[in-house]
């Protein structure tokens, strides 16, 4: 399961100001209700789905349509997203939803019309795991032949995957690469790999903002899904902002 580092810290924060205003409520109520309105504010948006799917949305609606047919590409590069720990640990990792939409996408794109070499990027998990070997499981029982499997087995983060993946393809003359990843990572990602050298075409998978399925009371009522895609969104803008001033 995901941990919602973000928005647990979020809400602890509106939590403590709310308790703060009560406590001075009777020495400036007036000021104190503006910080209840504002906490209470910040509480039901993260917790409304029209406004988690907002913020998710801006991320995903810049990714671009992938090309129906391959246009010079020479690789396939896959970005990791994260594993689970299994208890008891048989087997100790499995890649999670991120990790596995994300390689099961490029194994289809392999076995339709996209035959190319596929590059999994990811580090150490701890003990003797590594990202980059799940995904090369879940590649090789899709029927992906090892040969075709390159591995990338140190980056700790999506700018590490772009600089270590240059790295490894550069001197290969691999210049033009078909960049895997979820919609809303896409953008940051495509950003990164293009500073490190390449030139990038997207196929971005597991949209989550694209189609409604719910009905309107998911639609309109609060509930853990909004605040679950709102941590995974604001993670993202954060680092999608630094990933621009550091340019």
């Amino acid at each position: 399961m995901q941990s919602l580092k973000y928005a647990a810290w979020n809400h602890m924060l509106l939590l403590l100001m709310m308790a703060w205003a009560l406590w001075r409520q009777r020495r400036s109520p007036a000021w104190d209700a503006r910080v209840l309105r504002m906490v209470w504010l910040g509480l039901f948006l993260v917790s409304w789905q029209p406004f988690s799917t907002l913020l998710m949305g801006v991320l995903e609606w810049q990714s671009p349509v992938r090309p129906k047919t391959n246009p010079g590409v020479q690789a396939i590069v896959v970005l990791s997203g994260g594993l689970n720990v299994m208890d008891p640990p048989e087997p100790k990792v499995v890649g999670a939803l991120s990790t596995q939409t994300r390689t099961l996408h490029a194994a289809w794109l392999y076995q339709h019309g996209w035959r190319l070499p596929v590059v999994v990027t990811g580090g150490h998990v701890g003990g003797s795991q590594y990202f980059s070997d799940v995904m090369e499981g879940i590649l090789l029982r899709e029927g992906v032949p090892a040969a075709d499997i390159w591995k990338e087995s140190a980056a700790e983060s999506t700018a590490d995957s772009a600089r270590l993946v240059a790295a490894q393809l550069h001197p290969r003359g691999i210049r033009k690469i078909l960049l895997v990843t979820e919609a809303y990572h896409m953008p940051r990602s495509v950003l990164l790999f293009q500073r490190a050298g390449f030139e990038v075409i997207a196929s971005p998978c597991s949209f989550r903002t694209r189609d409604f399925a719910g009905s309107w009371q998911d639609w309109l009522l609060l509930g853990p899904r909004s605040m679950q895609m709102c941590e995974s969104a604001l993670h993202e803008w954060l680092a999608f902002v630094r990933a621009r001033v550091a340019g």
